[in-house]
Order: C-alpha cells, then structure tokens, then sequence
C-alpha cells in the first residue's frame, strides 16, 4: 500500500501512513490499519511475527502494552515529520518468521 498523509491508528499523530498488517501476512494476516514508519518500525523491531499473531493481535493490544507506552511518551516529544527505524530489540529473534 502506497503512503499517505493520515492519522496514525497507534500513535495518533498525522503524518505520512502506510497499510500496516496488524497480524503479519505471512502468519494469515488481512487486517490492514493506517500506520506510520515509526510505529511499524518499534513494533516489528519488538515483537516477531508468532508474537504478533498470538499475542499482540490486535491495536488495542499493541498500543496498550506498556513497551508501546514508553515509545509512545519518547514519539510524542518529536517532531511529527521526524522518521525513525528501530532496531532489532536484544530480546528479539533474528530470524524475522519467528
């Protein structure tokens, strides 16, 4: 999905978006949010795509999780238009369809 200008679902800032698949593709995922770079990055940078699917399946439980909730309070004290990419958290497994 191309980029937009939109609202994004977890961080609520406006901003340029993309389709975001909230359980990955590869694991059976069709839901598809509005979500900014910064956003998908942490989240994909934080939990694998099992972890994803079985557990952090859904916004609500994403945006409340209180890792989210720490980047949440750091993403909001930057500039709208700043872009960041995170990486691979230390907890996180390498292998990225896992």
């Amino acid at each position: 999905m191309a980029s937009e200008f939109a609202q994004c679902i977890f961080c609520k800032l406006t901003t340029l978006t993309r389709g975001h698949h909230i359980i990955p593709r590869s694991k059976g995922g069709n839901e598809i949010v509005q979500t900014c770079e910064s956003c998908e990055s942490f989240i994909h940078s934080t939990w694998s795509h099992n972890e994803l699917r079985d557990v952090y399946n859904n916004v609500d439980t994403i945006a409340g999780s209180e890792k989210f909730q720490k980047f949440l309070k750091w993403r909001w004290k930057q500039p709208t238009t700043a872009v960041f990419k995170s990486t691979l958290g230390k907890t996180r497994d390498k292998n990225k369809y896992h």
